[in-house]
C-alpha cells in the first residue's frame, strides 16, 4: 500500500470514528460502509487492484468483470460495517456481547488455554476476516489473555488501532525481533500467541500454495510452532446475516518435521492455509485483504 492509499484509508477510518459515536446502527451502517467504499474506490489505486486480484484469485478466477466490481464493492462495505461496529461498541461490553458468538470448538479450545494444568503453548493463526476486531474486544471482556503479533513497521493509523486495543485488555505488539522473543517465551511457559497468516509480504524466500496458487506469504509461525512444541489452531471469523460473529477455530493441526528445512516450512504452511482458504470460502466478501497476496497472477485478473 503507498501512501496515498494509506492516508486515504487513514482518513476514511477517521471518519467512521467519528460517526460511530453518534449514529444508531440503522444509519451508520450505511453511512460507513459509504466513507469506506468512497475512500478506496479509486480503480489505479494500488488497493482497489490488490482487492480485485484477492477476490478473483478467491472466486477461483470465475468472475466477470461485473462481477469483480460487485465484489470489491461488498468488501468495501463490509469493511466500513466492521470498522463501524468496533468503533461505535468500543466502550459498550454489554452491547459487544450481544454480537459475538463462540463454536463449542472455540470454547473448548479457549478453556484449555486458560486453564492453570495446560503446558503446553498454543498458537492460534488466523485470516483476516471482518469479525475479528470485534471478537478481540470481545476475548479480553472474558479474560481470555493470548499476545498477539500485528504488522510490523505500522502507520499512525494502525498503530493508532493497535492503543485502542491495548488500552481495552488486549495485548498487541508490532511483529519485530523483540516480539519474537516475547513470543517464543510465552509459548514455551505455556501462553498463547495469535497471529494473521495471509498478508503477503516483499520478496519471499518461500511461497506456500494457497487456493492453488504460489502465493506471498510468511511462514516463520511454523519454524516458532516446531520450537516451542506449541499447538496449534486456525481461527475463523463468519459475520452472520444478523450482524452477530461467530468465531470458531478448527481442529489442532499437526506439524510435522521434515529433514529439509525449506520444505517443512512450506508443507506445514500449507497445511494452515488450507484450512485458512475453507473459512475465506464461507463469504469471500468478508476477506478483509488489501494487498496483493499474488501478485505474480495480476495479469490475469479482467480488465475493470
Amino acid at each position: 500500500m503507498n501512501y496515498n492509499d494509506s492516508a486515504s484509508q487513514t482518513l476514511g477510518t477517521a471518519a467512521i470514528l467519528a460517526l460511530s459515536q453518534s449514529l444508531p446502527n440503522f444509519i451508520g451502517h450505511p453511512v460507513a460502509a459509504a466513507i469506506s467504499y468512497l475512500a478506496g474506490n479509486r480503480v489505479f489505486s494500488p488497493t482497489f487492484r490488490a482487492i480485485s486480484l484477492n477476490q478473483w484469485v478467491a472466486h477461483d478466477g470465475k468472475l466477470s468483470p461485473r462481477q469483480v466490481r460487485q465484489a470489491i464493492r461488498k468488501v468495501y462495505q463490509n469493511q466500513g460495517k466492521a470498522l463501524y461496529d468496533f468503533y461505535h461498541n468500543l466502550d459498550r461490553p454489554d452491547e459487544i456481547r450481544k454480537f459475538v458468538r463462540l463454536t463449542p470448538a472455540f470454547e473448548k479450545m479457549m478453556h484449555e488455554c486458560m486453564s492453570c494444568e495446560l503446558k503446553q503453548g498454543t498458537m492460534m493463526l488466523m485470516p483476516h476476516l471482518s469479525g475479528f476486531n470485534l471478537s478481540g474486544l470481545y476475548l479480553a471482556q472474558v479474560g481470555f489473555k493470548f499476545l498477539t503479533l500485528a504488522i510490523p513497521n505500522p502507520n499512525k493509523g494502525y498503530a493508532w488501532q493497535n492503543k485502542l486495543r491495548n488500552d481495552r485488555g488486549m495485548e498487541v505488539v508490532p511483529l519485530n525481533m523483540e516480539a519474537l522473543q516475547h513470543a517464543r517465551q510465552r509459548l514455551q511457559n505455556g501462553g498463547t500467541v495469535l497471529t494473521g497468516i495471509d498478508r503477503p509480504i516483499e520478496e519471499p524466500e518461500l511461497e506456500p500454495r494457497f487456493f492453488g496458487r504460489k502465493a506471498a506469504l510468511p511462514v516463520a509461525y511454523v519454524k516458532l510452532a516446531l520450537k516451542t512444541n506449541a499447538r496449534v489452531f486456525v481461527l475463523g471469523f463468519q459475520t452472520l446475516k444478523d450482524g452477530t460473529i461467530l468465531v470458531d477455530v478448527s481442529p489442532q493441526v499437526e506439524f510435522e518435521h521434515r529433514e529439509d528445512a525449506h520444505e517443512e516450512l512450506v508443507y506445514n504452511a500449507e497445511k494452515v492455509l488450507k484450512i485458512a482458504e475453507q473459512f475465506i470460502r464461507l463469504d469471500p466478501s468478508q476477506w478483509m485483504m488489501f494487498l496483493p497476496v499474488w501478485p505474480d497472477a495480476k495479469n490475469e485478473v479482467p480488465t475493470i
